[in-house]
């Protein structure tokens, strides 16, 4: 019966290491890498957060690796955050861009049809007076 309270540790130590919070800082980098990509060709609120999220848990990491020490480390972490900064602040600004863009479009289309139905009121407004 010792296999339980084996199998017990060992689950609850895999919990414990694949928890959000022990990632490590490559982990953490490698997956916002993704996510800033993937956020590029499909952008949501939703995305968006998750990459808020991951750069916050990066500055945290950062901070943690400063306070032991390992300022090279962190040095390099902020330098490849930066970098994943901006690569997601122009996937921001084209999303916007492309929103922009459509509602423009929108806007012209709402203008279009409004002006055919005013022609269409004058035609009948002066097909009827004759």
């Amino acid at each position: 019966m010792r296999t339980r309270p084996a199998i017990a540790a060992a689950f609850l130590a895999g919990l414990l290491f694949s928890a959000p919070g022990c990632d490590s800082p490559q982990d953490t980098l490698q997956s916002l890498r993704k996510e800033v990509s993937a956020y590029a060709t499909s952008p949501t609120d939703a995305a968006a957060a998750k990459i808020d999220e991951g750069f916050a848990r990066l500055d945290g990491q950062m901070a943690k690796a400063r306070a032991a020490g390992q300022t090279a480390e962190a040095t390099s972490m902020g330098q490849e955050r930066d970098a994943l900064q901006a690569q997601y602040a122009a996937a921001r600004m084209t999303a916007s861009l492309l929103k922009a863009k459509e509602a423009a479009a929108n806007v012209g289309e709402a203008f279009r049809k409004a002006g055919e139905a005013f022609g269409k009121a004058l035609q009948n407004g002066a097909g009827g007076g004759e």
